[in-house]
């Protein structure tokens, strides 16, 4: 998840050949460097989208901790403008109109440009304190953690910034895209400060990690207009704050493990509103989402739990059949406490060990509940008599009207039946970095 590329690959995406300016510089920090003690307090393997997880005890063993780097110094304020940029201080250069960061620390960005981007390449932290920016890229993401230790964003209390990336991203020498957000990070990126951050992605996702993510304090609107609105390759965790995204895909994934403990996050979303490859639990704040085409809150980790609500507010609504407001494939979703209010056309299996809890919609495992003969039901494309989507007929959960001896004529020489409205199958959005 570490592998890094060389710092000339970035020059042609931000500043390209229309400005004749070539980035072919080494990572100028060395193994001198000060100790710093960080962030992250390790107490189990690395958590990596690779690692398979097969219950809930183990996935939600693997949450990482985050304590927060306090001890900063201030390296360099950088002044954006129509005429370029100013700095003061050191740690970081002007490159062709790039912000290039090479030493660990915080700097101070202010001021609007239509054409901004900043690079980081260090081993070190950096922290970047926005103090009331509004910037716009014409070639990329803006912020682009091509190599950092962890990269801190801090919106300075007060204040509005707003980020938005191009619609067409530059290439590298053998037509590689670099950098897939507004903000983009390849490690892994901390989110705080008491300010409000508006990021708008036109290419891909507005916000993503390769590592993990953690938000834990401040407003972030988030708008995609093309892919996911906020997505983590490993951990993703909303600790506090205020998150509110609009996205034309999926809101909010993790192509592992979500964990939301606090905060006020709102998600509307055309496909999944929050979805995890793996493992998602809710243990606090307060979560509204809504999926107008799919499923509010989605888990793929195909074990019972794989969807985990602890505590917590959750108010949920998802799209009709086969969809719904809560999805842990053909596993159970397992509600311990918390005010679960979900809405939809289907859900998975609900496990209620606790909690304040209304959920409407039918429920579904497996291969679905339609008549013989192929008819779909929620859940599968197709019910008994036919192999589902979703699993295969399961003689022990049958509808509650199912009578043997009086099942539905088969239709006449081999034809099919049609569908009912909505039973189509609920395939997963395959949506590369």
């Amino acid at each position: 998840m570490k592998n890094k590329i060389v710092i000339s690959i970035l020059g042609l995406l931000l500043v390209g050949s229309l400005v004749g300016c070539s980035f072919n510089k080494t990572n100028t920090a060395t193994s001198a460097k000060s100790e710093e003690q960080t962030e992250t307090t390790v107490t189990t393997e690395e958590v990596s989208s690779d690692t398979a997880y097969s219950d809930a005890a183990s996935a939600s063993a693997a949450y990482k901790e985050l304590t927060i780097k306090t001890d900063w110094d201030s390296k360099a304020t950088v002044t954006f403008s129509s005429e370029g940029m100013t700095i003061d201080g050191s740690g970081c250069s002007n490159e062709d109109g790039v912000l290039y960061i090479t030493e660990g620390g915080a700097y101070t960005l202010t001021g609007a440009s239509e054409n901004a981007s900043i690079l980081i390449n260090t081993d070190e932290n950096v922290k970047l304190i926005l103090n009331g920016v509004e910037l716009k890229s014409e070639k990329g993401p803006v912020i682009y953690g091509e190599q950092v230790k962890n990269l801190y964003i801090e919106t300075a209390a007060g204040t509005t910034n707003s980020l938005e990336d191009a619609t067409e991203y530059e290439t590298d020498s053998e037509d590689n895209e670099i950098g897939k957000a507004t903000i983009s990070c390849n490690d892994d990126l901390i989110f705080l400060g008491e300010g409000t951050l508006n990021v708008t992605g036109n290419y891909k996702h507005s916000i993503a990690c390769d590592d993990k993510l953690y938000i834990e304090s401040g407003t972030i609107n988030v708008v995609s207009n093309v892919k996911d609105g906020i997505r983590a390759n490993d951990l993703l965790s909303i600790d506090g704050g205020t998150v509110n995204v609009t996205s034309e895909n999926e809101g909010i994934e993790s192509k592992s493990l979500i964990f939301i403990n606090g905060g006020d996050l709102t998600v509307d979303s055309v496909d999944d509103g929050i979805n995890a490859s793996c493992y998602i639990e809710i243990n606090g704040g307060t979560v509204t989402v809504k999926s107008t085409n799919n499923d509010a809150i989605d888990s793929n980790g195909g074990f019972d739990g794989c969807l985990t609500i602890n505590d917590g507010v959750v108010n949920a609504t998802g799209a009709g059949m086969p969809d719904g407001a809560l999805d842990a494939d053909e596993s159970s979703v397992i509600i311990n406490g918390g005010k679960v209010t979900a809405t939809g056309g289907c859900n998975s299996p609900i496990i209620e060990n606790g909690g304040d809890n209304n959920i409407t919609g039918e429920t579904f495992s497996g291969g679905g509940m339609g008549a013989q003969g192929g008819k779909a039901g929620p859940g599968g494309q197709k019910g008994q008599g036919g192999p589902g989507q979703k699993g295969d007929f399961d003689p022990n959960n049958l509808p509650e009207d199912f009578d043997p001896e009086n099942r539905p004529e088969p239709p006449e020489n081999g034809e099919k039946t049609e569908a009912p409205e909505g039973g189509t199958d609920n395939q997963q959005n395959d949506d590369s970095l």
